[in-house]
């Protein structure tokens, strides 16, 4: 469930993917300095998103060092580790731990491998972040309840990680009704966007997929999008534009480039890509 909340980077700014990149670089280093330095695969283009938000929603100011990269043995220009960015990376580890676990739990037997990785980095985070490590456990145990009943409801089922998204960002940031908003329906979109993705290889290997328990059986992810066009038209862009109006509303400052952009430009490429049947965009490299 990661990978879809990315910048357009073809139409972004030198200076604001300089600045994506610096936060993303950042967000690695500080996984690796709170875990082993296989926790650095906690790094993500969604995370890396969310920690410069919830900076800008607090506006709190970062700084930038250059410091050396270990996958690639040059110096990059990183966002230093600050008490937000500490926090976030321990949201990454939970969100990563819980997704893996429920990726067993869907057949996927592969997943446990970072499970096994991640337990005793999750231990850590969720000593030091008691609420949201809560919020995930609830959140993944009424998703897996949905899921082996074969829920035909899409707004229940998406409930689930929508809401997980909303009142985990409450845990770091003070509640407000834009900010309320946006989380819930970037968390919506979020799953909404696996689940179009997935619905061809859910199908053939008998996984849970809301959209073929709502809409009927998958033969080809073609086939499938062509059928039900409308009704997923309708479902992912009303969805996303409410993400957009709440952003509209929102006091953002700090690093707004890369957040305009991903907001504007990088979630409505996916899922145009993603409607036409396409998988998730992979353009974005660091």
């Amino acid at each position: 469930m990661f990978g879809y909340v990315i910048p357009d980077k073809n139409n972004m700014y030198i200076k604001d993917f300089n600045v994506f990149q610096a936060y993303y670089c950042g967000l690695c280093k500080a996984l690796s300095r709170s875990g082993s330095q296989l926790t650095r695969l906690c790094t993500n283009y969604d995370t890396t998103f969310y920690n410069a938000l919830v900076h800008s929603l607090t506006d709190t100011e970062v700084k930038f060092e250059r410091r050396l990269c270990l996958i690639n043995g040059r110096k990059k220009t990183v966002v230093v580790t600050d008490e937000l960015t500490r926090k976030v990376a321990d949201l990454s580890v939970l969100l990563v731990y819980y997704n893996a676990v429920d990726d067993v739990h869907d057949g996927k037997k592969s997943r446990a491998a970072v499970a096994g990785v991640l337990a005793a980095r999750k231990r850590a985070a969720a000593r030091r972040l008691p609420q949201a490590d809560a919020l995930m456990k609830e959140s993944f145990r009424k998703l897996s309840v949905l899921e082996k009943r074969n829920e035909r409801n899409i707004d229940l089922v998406a409930d689930c990680f929508a809401s997980l998204m909303r009142d985990v960002t409450r845990t770091l940031i003070p509640a407000d009704e834009n900010t309320d908003t946006f989380m819930y329906n970037l968390g919506r979109l979020v799953y909404l966007f696996d689940a179009v993705d997935d619905v061809e290889k859910d199908a053939k290997k008998g996984r849970y997929n809301p959209l073929v328990a709502a809409y009927g059986k998958c033969g080809t992810k073609a086939e499938f999008l062509e059928k039900n066009a409308q009704e997923l038209d309708f479902l992912l862009r009303s969805t996303y534009n409410k993400i957009v109006g709440a952003y509209n509303s929102m006091h953002i400052v700090v690093s707004e480039g890369m957040l305009s952009n991903t907001v504007y430009l990088g979630l409505n490429m996916q899922m145009e890509k993603l409607l036409k049947g396409e998988d998730k965009c992979q353009v974005t490299r660091l």
